[in-house]
């Protein structure tokens, strides 16, 4: 039932990627093995505080060590996110953020999708596709249309009803900071996550997709590869990536090879709102 039924199935994909360091022709591989994880989930997040995800009904559940089995977490969400703390938006678009032994404490305001870095920095967007940002205390506007962000170690990335990616400039290396404007970036996806030195996303095909040739120097990276499968959503994590397919099944993947982060970025391609 939820995340603890079982699956037989198993799916593997293999995938070898070349990313350049600090912009120039590099040689670091990185080879994405996909394997199963029991169970189905509508949403799944890592990130420093371990595998979180939730069902169709709303469920909560974490990971448990063995990598095989979950725990049930009390509440009721449609949407998780996970970095150095939990965050999650339950059907009613109210915002609540984990303290432990399954407590939840509410926070301002409404979202429909957000996403938690490793250093607790958290953006989302709200049923209007406005864009924030939250500051500690409050949620702070930033400019332009989203339907989902995501803010990691590569930055601040969304993409917006229209499926077009944007990159905010001045984010990369995940500063304490708003940015200062959006940088288009060529292709149409529905999701993204934004990892070390690595971006990651899914179109409206379900088709998976990495940007390589990210880093500080060229934080927009050089372009997209595609991986082979088929997922609905997914979220890069250190030397991990997680998804879902469209059939609820849960997949995850290591990875090797990646690029340490460092500074905040520069500029690169056509500057816009999305």
């Amino acid at each position: 039932n939820g995340a603890r039924r079982k699956t037989n199935q198993r799916h593997l994909i293999s995938a070898n990627l070349v990313f350049g360091k600090s912009g120039r022709s590099g040689n670091v591989k990185i080879t994405a093995k996909w394997r199963s994880i029991p169970g189905r989930l509508t949403r799944i997040s890592r990130g420093r505080a371990g595998i979180w995800g939730v069902n169709r009904h709303g469920a909560i559940y974490k990971l448990n060590s063995n990598g095989r089995s979950w725990k049930r977490v009390s509440g009721n969400l449609v949407h998780i996110s996970v970095g150095s703390q939990v965050w999650g938006i339950n059907r009613n678009h109210y915002i609540y953020k984990y303290i432990g032994r399954n407590r939840w404490r509410r926070m301002p305001g409404r979202l429909t999708n957000l996403d938690v870095s490793d250093r607790g920095h958290v953006w989302g967007v709200n049923r209007n596709r406005d864009i924030y940002r939250w500051t500690g205390r409050n949620w702070q506007h930033i400019g332009g249309k989203a339907v989902q962000a995501t803010v990691g170690p590569s930055g601040v990335w969304v993409v917006n009803r229209g499926h077009n990616i944007y990159y905010r400039r001045g984010t990369y290396g995940d500063p304490n900071s708003a940015g200062s404007g959006w940088i288009h970036v060529p292709g149409k996806l529905k999701w993204i996550s934004s990892g070390r030195g690595v971006v990651v996303g899914v179109n409206s095909g379900n088709n998976i997709y990495y940007r390589k040739g990210l880093s500080a120097g060229r934080p927009t990276g050089t372009g997209w590869v595609h991986i082979p499968g088929k997922l609905m959503m997914i979220e890069i994590y250190g030397d991990q990536v997680v998804g879902t397919n469209p059939g609820h099944a849960i997949f995850k993947c290591p990875v090797t090879g990646v690029p340490s982060t460092g500074g905040r970025g520069g500029k690169g391609g056509r500057t816009g709102n999305p």
